[in-house]
């Protein structure tokens, strides 16, 4: 597009402004294709105009994670497609170039805040449904711990490295789960070994509510 061409659309209320994107994850080919996507997905939309492209090899750090990013500079149509590609694609970073003042009526504001704070709604719901999800099932997932480390020591007493090899979890992990056990009075210590609590049963009724709730969940 030509500077003349651009400085007309930047008359007509688009914005000019560099845009730069990064992924992170591996392997590299998966990096660079996921960045790739990202942009062709943008670039299909006509409210974002792309001028210039620039993109980096995946670069790979010491936690063994590539990294990969994407600067371009582009005109977007108006704020409110500006917050949107924000709000959607969330940018490493924005510079925006023209115009460098911008007028807005009122109703503009209030158009741009109202999308915006819909979004943050939306937003708030998924957290709050992806967090109960979770708390039910690292309940259920405690649970079935708890379960297997009864279920072991039902065949007699046996110490933390028994244990761990027979429910396939390892020793670190598994210790929180045995000092919570005593003090709860499920199991016992005698020195290394560890038998069950008087009384002590497997149970799975914590297992069949969460799964029950989330049966009914997708029934709906």
């Amino acid at each position: 597009m030509k500077e003349s061409q651009i400085k007309e659309r930047i008359g007509q209320g688009w914005i000019r402004a560099i845009i730069t994107f990064e992924v992170v994850g591996k392997p590299a080919e998966h990096v660079a294709k996921a960045l790739g996507e990202f942009i062709d997905n943008i670039k299909k939309d006509e409210r974002v105009i792309v001028l210039q492209e620039e993109r980096e090899d995946p670069l790979q750090h010491e936690d063994g994670m590539f990294s990969t990013f994407s600067e371009m500079e582009c005109l977007v149509k108006d704020l409110e497609t500006f917050t949107w590609l924000c709000i959607n694609f969330s940018p490493a970073s924005i510079e925006i170039l023209e115009p460098e003042d911008m007028e807005m009526e009122s109703r503009d504001v209030t158009n741009w805040l109202n999308d915006m704070l819909s979004k943050v709604h939306e937003i708030g719901a998924n957290y709050r449904t992806v967090k109960a999800l979770n708390d039910h099932l690292t309940i259920a997932l405690n649970e079935l711990i708890r379960n297997a480390i009864i279920l072991s020591l039902r065949q007699g007493a046996k110490d933390a490295d028994a244990l761990a090899e027979d429910t396939g979890i390892h020793i670190d992990q598994i210790q929180p789960f045995l000092k919570h056990m005593i003090e709860k009075g499920r199991i016992t210590q005698e020195g290394k070994q560890y038998a069950l609590g008087r009384g002590v049963t497997y149970d799975d009724s914590t297992i069949k509510a969460v799964a029950k709730k989330e049966t009914k969940k997708g029934k709906k």
